[in-house]
């Protein structure tokens, strides 16, 4: 039930994203600048309490989400730079994952693995495209994104519906 909301949520992020691609950005950015901050804290507060090398791992990783929350909030033309490169590669990696698991489908004996891996080829290409067009205009791109975010949540829909996973 997890995995069908997050894909309804991207269907969702994607539409937005869509008809908001300017504004969208901008609010994205806050946005992510404040959960980082968020999670940064918790990491602290967790690392205060662990013990051993996950205090390390912890307080490491809630460093560097408390820097990339504050750079959000006061350099969000930092991140909206590379908010794309960012996407590219999230979208890429899904399709990667994407094609483990209908590979991992057709052990299982998936008769429709076939299209998972057709449609996680296609994710894979979106996320090439979006990589080698970096510099075109941000907003742009972040329509280009949100069309990728509604493909990729209908796909993923598609393929849990065809392969029961």
């Amino acid at each position: 039930m997890k995995a069908v909301l997050w894909d309804i949520i991207t269907i969702a992020i994607g539409v937005v994203l869509i008809l908001f691609p300017g504004e969208t950005m901008d609010i994205s950015i806050k946005v992510i600048g404040v959960i980082l901050l968020v999670a940064g804290v918790a990491g602290v507060i967790l690392g205060i309490k662990g013990k051993g090398a996950y205090v390390v791992y912890t307080m490491s990783g809630a460093v560097v989400a408390i820097i990339g929350g504050v750079v959000c909030l006061l350099q969000p033309q930092i991140i909206k730079s590379i908010l794309p490169l960012i996407m590219g590669i999230v979208i890429l990696a899904t399709g990667l994952f994407n094609i483990f698991n209908a590979f991992s489908a057709k052990r299982a004996g998936a008769s429709k693995w076939l299209i998972s891996l057709f449609l996680a080829l296609i994710t894979v290409v979106c996320g090439v495209i979006i990589l080698l067009n970096l510099n075109s205009a941000a907003n742009l791109l972040v329509t280009i994104i949100g069309i990728i975010f509604v493909y990729n949540g209908v796909s993923m829909l598609i393929m849990k519906a065809l392969n029961k996973v």
